[in-house]
């Protein structure tokens, strides 16, 4: 596989909490999409999503996303698919896949699809690689110089995928090969 060519696609998720099995749903999804180490902007992929649940008030503080902002939203089974054209499409990227992988997963099955197979690479594990532990995004984005992450998707996954291709400039392709992993979804 030549990584040179691929299209990578940074995918950031808000949800209302951080328990998919009890209960928890995704409220804002986006996709950075990025090719030749060059974020391509016109064609991010952004959305708030009604999740049919009340938003706690201690996550609206947090995302700064109400009730209200996603009471006219699309819901998961109308973003889904456009989600699932970017993960079979590219190299999909995560900062803390499994949490982001979850949610897609447990919302594939509340619509009755097959949850995607999905190739990835997780900035957490690369971070691991390059600093010798695994670091934050906070931490990334301050030692890379870039705003702070603000638990917002589009503000989070363009930080994530400025901080990708940085951290690609420093790893050899058989490192990167070695990072690239294949979800084929959890069993519960």
């Amino acid at each position: 596989m030549a990584l040179h060519d691929s299209l990578f696609c940074v995918m950031d998720t808000e949800t209302t909490g951080t328990d998919p099995l009890g209960g928890d749903r995704i409220i804002e999804i986006a996709i950075v999409p990025v090719y030749k180490q060059k974020i391509l902007y016109r064609s991010i992929y952004s959305s708030l999503v009604n999740p049919r649940i009340r938003i706690p008030a201690v996550i609206e503080k947090v995302h700064k996303i109400t009730n209200q902002d996603i009471e006219n939203a699309p819901t998961i089974d109308e973003v889904f698919e456009k989600m699932r054209t970017f993960m079979r499409k590219s190299i999909m990227v995560f900062h803390k896949a499994e949490f982001d992988l979850t949610f897609v997963d447990i919302s594939a099955k509340e619509i009755g699809v097959f949850p995607p197979m999905i190739n990835y690479i997780d900035t957490r594990e690369m971070s691991k690689v390059l600093f010798g532990e695994e670091k934050t995004l906070n931490w990334l984005a301050q030692r890379f110089g870039y705003e702070k992450p603000t638990h917002r998707a589009l503000d989070d996954a363009l930080v994530t995928a400025r901080i990708f291709i940085k951290m690609l400039h420093q790893l050899t392709e058989p490192q990167i090969l070695e990072l690239l992993h294949v979800w084929r979804g959890q069993e519960w």
